[in-house]
This record gives C-alpha cells, structure tokens and sequence, in this order.
C-alpha cells in the first residue's frame, strides 16, 4: 500500500505534466489549425463544375468596328513574362432584363421627356421609339419607351454660344450628370463614380467637330463618360474604348435647354442574382483565335499595317453591349502597342449557339 508521501508524489507528477499537456494543446491546437489554412489556401478545393444552367449562350454581338480593319493583322507576344497568362476556367453570366411590353407607357415617356426639357412631341419613329424637341433650341431627344434609353443632340453647328463658357471639372461634370439623370429616375445603382472618364474639349469652327484638349483651361467643353462597376473582379467594357455607353458632353452654359450638347444613355439592367457558371476556353485557344482574325477590334491604333501588333497585356472582362442582348458575358482583352485593343468572346465554343 503506498505512503502518504508516495501518493503526494504521484499527484505532483499528474498535475505537473497535465499542465504541460494543457499548454502543449492550448499551443499546438492554433498551430494545427494555422497549418490546415496555409495547406488550404496553397492547394484551394477545385470549384464545382460549370452548373451552364442558361444552356448554350447566343453569340456576343459586339457590332461594327469604328474604322476599317486589315484582314491580315499579325501579332507578336510580349506579355511581362513572355508567355500566355494562366487565367480562370470558369467564369459567372448574368442574364440581362428584359422589360418586356408591361412597362411599354407613352404618358411616362412624354413626362421623362419633358424633365429631361423636351415637352414638345414630334414623331413616332417605331412603336416603341420617340422623338422629342426642345421648341426654344431646337435640341432633340429620341427615347426608347420600353428600356429608357435615349439621346439628346443640341445643334451645336447652328447655336455655337456655348464657346462663350469655360469648360467644367470632372466633379461639376459628374454632378451635373447625375442631377440630370436622378431627375427621371435613371441613374443606375450599378455605375463606379471612381471609375468616371472625362476629357476635356474644344470645338473648332472650321471643321465643325469637337477636339480633345490636354488643359481645362483651354477646353470650352467635357466629355464625361460613366462605367459599371467590376464583376467579380473583372472590369466591364464597351464596344468603343473612347465611347462609353453612358456618356454626354456638358456646357456651363446655364440658358435653359443649352447644357446638354450631345448624349448617349444606352444601359440595359443586369440581374447579378440571376447567374450560371460556364467553362471558358484556354488562353492558347483564344490566342490562335486572336491570330485568325477571329476577334473583335475595339481600337486598331496607330498600328502600321507592315508590322506584326504587340500584345502587351490579355485578361478577362465583361461585354456591356450597346444592343438588346439577354446576357452578360465573360471575353477575353488583348491590349497592345499604340492603344490597340481587341475582344473575344471567352465562353468555350461548346456552349456556344452557332
């Protein structure tokens, strides 16, 4: 039978290394776990496969180039590294709202346009197309009456006043947009006012056209151009680099009806609830594409026909379409020398409607 002295040693021994034993857990249970979430995030669980639950997609139609492009282009890689880049192989497509004939309403046109300072009707263009006039400037607006979408043209090479006004900042622009637009209801919840391009300009009287200007103090003008915000980390782009879907050009000119000398509100509703997930093609695919004459050019540059065009940059983006589309798509961009820019369509070809 052990003594008292013996049993008091053994409870020393018990409590001492139990204590050790605590501490080692208490340390080793946050490191264990440390260690699964580096292990975790150096080999990620690969996603679930492409659910293409809007089944095969529609071609993108990115319309007409704005210049005539060579049918023989070449390219040359010149990426950082000097190889194609290892992009995602999946990607998310929104589907686009269709408003459809409910929201067809001529009386709530008539009253947009009348905000937007047009109250005199002219003509019915189609069914669903209006055209209005401002009686004291002559501007015009056509407007769509089933998604909202309109422009404005002010005839500038009749009514040259607004030389007469120093050009606004990109802030004034901004703002001055925003209040025309939150007026009929249409500033959309989707735009990045970060993102905001201007340009400032001048209008030459000879020629009769508008020219970029590097100062505000030179400019009589600005061009403000509005962009969505990025999707899941990719950027949503346009069918024209220097032209964006939402985009006007504004005088300080305060006469009634004399703000506004050109612009363009083309934005059709994304549903980001209403999504599938697609496969996307490999990047040496969209690469031989790219060399075929298969893609989209946005912006040919000053590139000389002779020479093959660098590509400097090619990554993922979404098409924001300027046309009736049902979806929103995933493409590929190739960004090269002298503002070269061009898009494909990244959706691998399976899943494509021919």
């Amino acid at each position: 039978m052990p003594t008292l002295t013996e049993t008091a040693k053994v409870s020393r021994k018990i409590i001492k290394y139990g204590l050790i034993g605590i501490i080692g857990l208490i340390i080793l249970i946050p490191v264990v776990r440390a260690s699964i979430k580096y292990w975790d995030k150096l080999h990620p669980a690969p996603p679930p496969a492409p659910n293409v639950a809007f089944g095969k997609l529609p071609v993108i139609q990115f319309g007409k180039s704005s210049e005539i492009v060579p049918t023989n282009l070449q390219f040359q890689l010149q990426t950082i590294d000097g190889n194609l880049p290892n992009l995602d192989n999946q990607a998310k497509v929104y589907a686009i709202t269709t408003l459809g004939s409910k929201f067809f309403d001529e009386e709530k046109t008539r009253q947009k346009a009348n905000l937007l300072g047009f109250p005199l009707e002219s003509e019915k263009i189609n069914p669903t197309q209006f055209l209005f006039i401002n009686p004291q400037t002559k501007a015009k607006l056509q407007i769509d009456t089933i998604n909202n979408n309109f422009e404005i043209y002010f005839p500038y090479q009749e009514d040259h006043s607004f030389v007469n006004f120093p050009s606004l900042n990109q802030a004034q622009g901004l703002n001055e947009l925003k209040s025309l637009l939150s007026r009929v209801q249409l500033w959309p919840n989707d735009i990045d006012e970060t993102k905001t391009q201007s340009t400032f300009l001048k209008y030459q009287l000879a020629e009769e056209k508008f020219i970029a200007v590097s100062s505000l103090s030179e400019a009589q003008l600005i061009q403000i151009n509005l962009f969505r915000a990025n999707q899941n980390g990719l950027p949503i782009l346009h069918s024209h680099p220097d032209k964006a879907n939402i985009s006007f050009i504004i005088s300080q000119n305060s006469e009634p009806g004399k703000k506004i000398i050109k612009g363009r509100y083309i934005h059709f509703p994304i549903n980001y609830d209403h999504l599938a997930t697609y496969p996307l093609k490999l990047s040496n695919v969209a690469w031989e594409e790219l060399k075929t004459s298969k893609a989209y050019i946005a912006n040919l540059g000053n590139n000389p026909e002779q020479k093959p065009i660098v590509i400097r940059k090619i990554y993922l983006a979404y098409f924001d379409p300027d046309t009736d589309q049902d979806f929103l798509q995933p493409i590929f961009v190739f960004e090269g020398d002298n503002q070269f820019l061009a898009y494909l369509s990244a959706i691998d070809p399976a899943w494509v409607k021919e």
